[in-house]
């Protein structure tokens, strides 16, 4: 049956709450360190928002139990890494984000918005610095990206199940219909499934072929979620797993040969999924082929252009014609993190649209710069990584042109996931030794001491020049 309704019955629920407590029993003695962290982290709240009819409803201060499952990640996910938040220079851009959603804020008044963006940062940098140390707590063994894995084993099942017995939601006047196992909303699922592809494209403990049966199965997934912006999104990283990680074990003078064949392979696939969803894409085309025709006030558009890309074009027109209308001090600094919510109905489908909105030009330069920075990482990272960590930055970029990952916690985890990869292995191409995190050394429970941003070298773990050495006096 469909129904407009995400949500799923009960038994369903509580039958996948019970895989997922005998897959705790069964990783048990595996599940120590950050890695063990990283599973818990990431499956509680997954597994809390399957159960949002009930985790939603206000219970104390005006929040719900998701609010504070939420509230709860980023206090210990922050504790667990304080050592590294002020170590390295990479993550400084994420400080001038964070400075730049304080400072529209309180210019604003904004005190709720504010509070719920600056809890999300909180999250993606803890979270980021935290999957960093999970991996180099074991760089020679692949098993902390598996652990991970483990995390998306209920909510598949979830969506098996509503696949199964025809729980899904019409979601778009097409007809198309989203199985998405009664999660809060497709494109929050489909979120979820791009951070499970992204772990399997960057484990390092799976064969390429293994690899590319689990990308298989996720990408299956996406497209019974039917969320075209993912579904695109996600080409980027299947593009690079499929022309860079074929030619891995080949042998010397065939891997271009290689790399060759599967790049023919990527183009035949896609236009063979273009074809496929020819319905779901064909708004695309008209969008490309109206050009700049499609940028006017809300007032202007027609009947066919408001259904454009789901609405998604005067939604867009709508926010920027508001901006735009506005006082020089808010084109600025914006309007304060999350105001969009006392305007406008809806969201805005577009990251950068809606921070022009909401933390003014200068705020949205500074997230910008921030995705380039990490981009740029990736560029300068470990070479059996590079290009597929290109093409996940990619994905990222592209997702904020059609949703907003920024505003729902399972972007967060997203992008803390890629980050983290980001971080780890751009460090591990320049500091040579068994652990590129110094947090590895250090007792959980020490006090943090770093006190100075340090710049990656090829000298000490930390990150610090090697001492001079010491002149000896020659024996006489």
């Amino acid at each position: 049956m469909l129904d407009d309704s995400p949500g799923m019955p009960l038994p369903f629920l509580l039958a996948g709450t019970g895989i997922w407590i005998a897959l705790v029993w069964y990783l048990l003695p595996r599940l120590r360190g950050p890695a063990g962290l990283l599973f818990m982290v990431l499956s509680a709240r997954y597994i809390v928002t399957f159960y949002h009819e009930y985790t939603t409803t206000r219970i104390f201060a005006g929040q719900s139990l998701n609010s504070f499952v939420t509230l709860g990640i980023a206090a210990i996910c922050l504790f667990y890494t304080r050592h590294d938040l002020i170590r390295y220079r990479a993550i400084l851009p994420v400080y001038a984000m964070i400075a730049a959603l304080l400072v529209s804020g309180l210019l604003n008044m904004e005190a709720t918005g504010t509070i719920n963006a600056l809890i999300r940062q909180g999250l993606f940098l803890g979270l980021m610095i935290l999957v960093a140390t999970a991996i180099d707590a074991e760089p020679n063994d692949g098993s902390v990206s598996r652990i991970m894995l483990a995390a998306f084993v209920v909510p598949i099942c979830y969506q098996l199940m509503s696949v199964i017995f025809r729980l899904g939601k019409a979601s778009e006047n097409d007809g198309s219909v989203s199985y998405m196992g009664g999660y809060v909303h497709e494109s929050v699922f489909s979120i979820m499934l791009l951070t499970a592809l992204v772990i399997i494209a960057l484990s390092g403990g799976l064969t390429w072929k293994r690899r590319t049966v689990y990308m298989a199965l996720i990408f299956t997934a996406l497209f019974f979620a039917n969320y075209r912006t993912s579904v695109i999104a996600a080409a980027p990283i299947l593009l690079m797993h499929i022309i860079f990680g074929s030619a891995n074990n080949a042998r010397a003078g065939l891997a271009n040969y290689v790399r060759a064949g599967a790049f023919l392979f990527a183009i035949i696939f896609g236009a063979f999924m273009t074809i496929l969803l020819s319905q779901r894409m064909a708004d695309l085309g008209t969008l490309l082929t109206s050009g700049g025709g499609l940028i006017k006030p809300p007032s202007a558009f027609g009947t066919e252009d408001r259904s454009l890309l789901s609405g998604r074009i005067l939604i867009w027109s709508d926010y920027i014609y508001t901006t735009l209308r506005s006082d020089v001090s808010n084109l600025v600094f914006g309007f304060g993190p999350d105001s969009w919510q006392q305007v406008f109905s809806i969201y805005a489908h577009n990251v950068y649209i809606s921070y022009v909105y909401e933390i003014g030009f200068v705020g949205t330069a500074l997230y910008l710069y921030m995705l380039a920075h990490f981009l740029w990482l990736a560029f300068a990272a470990r070479p059996d990584k590079r290009w597929h960590l290109v093409g996940i930055h990619l994905c990222y970029g592209i997702l904020c042109l059609g949703t907003m990952p920024t505003f729902s916690i399972e972007g967060v985890l997203f992008y803390a996931v890629i980050c983290g990869y980001t971080l780890y292995y751009y460090l591990a191409e320049r500091v040579k030794s068994k652990h590129v995190m110094p947090g590895n050394s250090l007792m959980p429970t020490r006090l943090a001491r770093a006190r100075s941003l340090r710049r990656p070298s090829r000298g000490l773990p930390d990150g610090t020049a090697k001492p001079a050495p010491r002149k000896r006096t020659p024996v006489r």
